[in-house]
């Protein structure tokens, strides 16, 4: 019986591993405070609960950015060249950092979603790029370069360019409408057990199918917790002794 729980488990965490490989990030960050819902406090979350929430978060009254960056996936905020999202993520004053939602988010639509809800203007920066930043509006953006250096300078500039013409006035929506296609090779078969050292981890650092962290918690739930349960019971089993010893002459 033991061994079927254990095999039960091994093969929970192994589907939860392989579903999360088709689903995209989502950031939300302003240089003012705003309130998220609970729901978004979350590792991962169903596109119908972001959108919901996301409508029910956003400011009308700010100018908000919505980027797209295709085949966007959770390990790839660690790679090099993403400063300028780094930045802003750390210095906003309010943010939202969903590693996973499953199969991304139409970004566009949502965009025009928002515009809808808030009755402003809807700026398409990919056909309009003399666009002009007005607060309220709901501007969208498609990253499609495949360099990341250069989206991630244009992205920049889009945020210099929100933050000259409105201040401090504007929140980002920043994902993906793509999930990555992983090569068969990188998955389940070649995962490793600790990240490379220049890989660090964390949702802004590169992403392992079998981290460390994974390791450490099979090692903790297969291991030492069995072994602590066994030693706390045998503690709880110790009975004060029942009568005296007899007097030895």
């Amino acid at each position: 019986m033991k061994s079927i729980t254990i095999l039960l488990l091994l093969a929970s965490s192994l589907y939860e591993v392989s579903a999360i490989e088709k689903t995209a990030p989502f950031l939300a960050f302003s240089p003012q405070k705003f309130t998220a819902r609970n729901e978004l406090d979350s590792a991962v979350i169903s596109v119908q609960d972001l959108k919901a929430s996301v409508l029910d978060m956003v400011d009308c009254r700010k100018a908000i950015l919505v980027v797209d960056e295709p085949e966007l996936h959770s390990s790839d905020l660690g790679h090099r060249g993403r400063t300028g999202l780094k930045t802003q993520i750390q210095e906003a004053k309010s943010s939202v950092q969903i590693p996973f939602v499953k199969d991304g988010v139409d970004l566009e639509a949502l965009a025009e979603q928002l515009a809808t809800k808030c009755s402003v203007l809807f700026v398409d920066a990919d056909a309009d790029r003399d666009f002009e930043v007005k607060a309220p509006s709901v501007i969208f953006k498609t990253l499609n370069s495949d360099s990341v250096e250069e989206n991630d300078s244009i992205f920049t500039k889009m945020i210099s360019n929100l933050e000259s013409q409105v201040q401090d006035n504007f929140m980002v929506l920043y994902s993906s409408s793509q999930t990555k296609d992983f090569p068969k090779k990188h998955r389940l078969s070649t995962r490793q057990l600790a990240p490379s050292p220049s890989k660090p981890a964390g949702l802004f650092h590169s992403y392992t199918f079998f981290s460390q962290g994974i390791f450490m918690g099979l090692l903790i739930a297969f291991i030492i917790a069995p072994i602590a349960v066994m030693g706390i019971f045998w503690n709880l089993s110790v009975q004060q002794p029942q009568r005296f010893e007899k007097k030895q002459n």
